[in-house]
């Protein structure tokens, strides 16, 4: 019996064999002929990719023995090693450069080469950066201001993927542990650019975040189908060739103390600011000083919380000494919305008459914020321009008008755990901080739909405890209110007396 040859040897790249052979694996009907395939082979292990065409075991091995260049089956042996060489040993000379190559890596990068043909026919993202830029789609689609802060995280995260790796470095869903943490290393490290430039290099924090997202987009795949077979990249155990993510920076010291807020609210209501400051600035100064402390005695809410804070009909129930809102941010995570009460205290309504909108029902209490934006990108850049105004202010009142040498970075994050900090300092309970700031267990939304737990009179004296004001400094304040009302006010407010 004649014995046939059974694969043509094509190439070898990094320990890979590369050849052609008939996938006999196959169950098709008529079973004397196998789809014509490139096998490739490493660590002892062996898939294969149909190239097109079907032979019968005795014409393949005519094929890959023939030696006579005119006969049809050498012009056919020389096509394919003509066509397929050039296209197969270019992707995996490209994969992994420098680095070494890895069964997964190598199958998962020849099926997403077959992934992105059919792509186009299908229109689906079919491939790893693909799925990536379908969630991004998806978040920015959706009407909702965190989710489309969510957006900017991925979008963030995949441009800092393809600064360190290169634009074409993980083509389909060739991606595995070496791939991501070569991108980890060059965010804690930087990468030169083409000219000699270090580029790419962030905070471990922001690193920590990015690759949270790209877990995300593995998981995504993984449930989609595409990276069954994969070995799972990341963990924070020791374990060889893993990924860890970092963790968080602590936040513990970014906060400022009762005593800290108290000095700012007090330059609040004297208004001494430098003499040098122009007019203008003044004036912005002192409404960034204003949001500032709102935000921090609106149970430490964010700017975007505060742009799309209204008079509603809860604060016209409790006869302006309350709002109620649902925090943006977790209001998808909580089965009560995140619903939050602020009690006004009278620090707190001396901001308000200082920089908020005069009430009127269902209107913004802060209109200045958004601007009247109407689309959530449009917000989205209103609030991060009225952060990074409130913060360079801050900064400025911190070290020029109270002459501080504490190295501070105010944002809406240091107001929420001032918030929480210094009212556990007080010795106020937990429950309620945690209430207050919209993290009420899940376990009692049932309950709280019929009760509430911490009457408005209990809220308002647990939030007096934010600032430290002596009987002196609330008399000081009712003057400063009294002067600055007009005398058409001040006769109103006479007559009631």
């Amino acid at each position: 019996m004649e014995k046939l040859t059974k694969s043509l040897s094509l190439f070898k790249e990094r320990g890979c064999t590369v050849s052609l052979a008939l996938d006999i694996r196959t169950n098709r009907r008529k079973s004397s002929e196998y789809p014509l395939s490139i096998r490739f082979t490493l660590e002892r292990k062996a898939f294969y990719y149909p190239v097109g065409g079907s032979y019968t075991a005795k014409e393949f091995s005519d094929i890959c023995n023939a030696v006579k260049s005119r006969s049809d089956n050498y012009k056919l042996q020389k096509e394919w090693k003509d066509t397929l060489i050039p296209k197969y040993k270019e992707i995996l000379m490209n994969l992994n450069k420098g680095g070494i190559l890895t069964f997964e890596m190598v199958r998962q990068c020849i099926m997403g080469e077959e992934v992105a043909t059919s792509n186009e026919e299908t229109n689906k993202p079919q491939s790893f950066i693909g799925i990536w830029e379908e969630i991004i789609s998806g978040l920015r689609t959706d009407d909702d201001g965190a989710r489309f802060t969510t957006a900017e995280s991925y979008e963030c995260a995949l441009k800092s993927l393809r600064k360190i790796l290169g634009p074409n470095m993980i083509k389909g869903f060739c991606i595995s542990a070496a791939e991501i943490q070569k991108w980890k290393d060059g965010m804690h490290n930087g990468v030169k650019d083409e000219n000699g430039k270090i580029v790419g290099k962030i905070s471990d924090t922001t690193a920590g975040i990015y690759l949270r997202c790209c877990r995300a987009v593995w998981n995504k795949c993984v449930h989609e189908g595409y990276l069954k077979d994969v070995p799972y990249p990341f963990s924070n155990k020791k374990e060889k060739g893993l990924v860890s993510i970092p963790k968080s920076a602590k936040r513990k010291q970014s906060f400022l103390n009762v005593n800290q807020m108290t000095e700012l609210y007090n330059l609040f209501v004297s208004k001494k600011y430098p003499e040098y400051w122009s007019e203008e600035y003044t004036k912005r100064a002192h409404y960034s000083l204003g949001l500032f402390l709102a935000q921090y005695l609106c149970n430490g809410f964010n700017m975007a919380d505060a742009g799309r804070l209204t008079y509603d009909n809860y604060y016209y129930q409790t006869h302006g000494k309350a709002f109620r809102f649902n925090r943006k941010k977790t209001s998808r995570r909580s089965t009560d919305g995140s619903e939050v009460i602020v009690p006004i205290i009278p620090p707190l309504q001396y901001v308000l008459d200082e920089v908020a909108a005069p009430p009127t029902r269902d209107g913004l209490v802060f209109p200045h914020i958004l601007k009247g934006a109407e689309t959530e990108e449009l917000r989205r850049k209103y609030t991060m321009q009225e952060n990074s105004n409130v913060k360079d202010r801050i900064i400025k009142i911190c070290h020029e008008a109270l002459n501080w040498d504490k190295s501070i970075c105010p944002s809406g994050t240091w107001c929420r755990h001032s918030f929480a900090t210094n009212l556990h300092n007080a010795g106020v309970d937990m429950d309620y901080i945690s209430e207050s700031m919209g993290h009420a267990s899940s376990d009692h939304a049932i309950t709280q739909i019929y009760i509430e737990h911490y009457p408005l009179e209990i809220q308002m004296e647990n939030n007096s405890k934010l600032l430290n004001l002596t009987k002196t400094s609330e008399r000081d304040l009712l003057l400063a209110k009294l002067t600055s009302m007009s005398t058409e006010d001040l006769s109103k407010l006479f007559k009631r007396l």
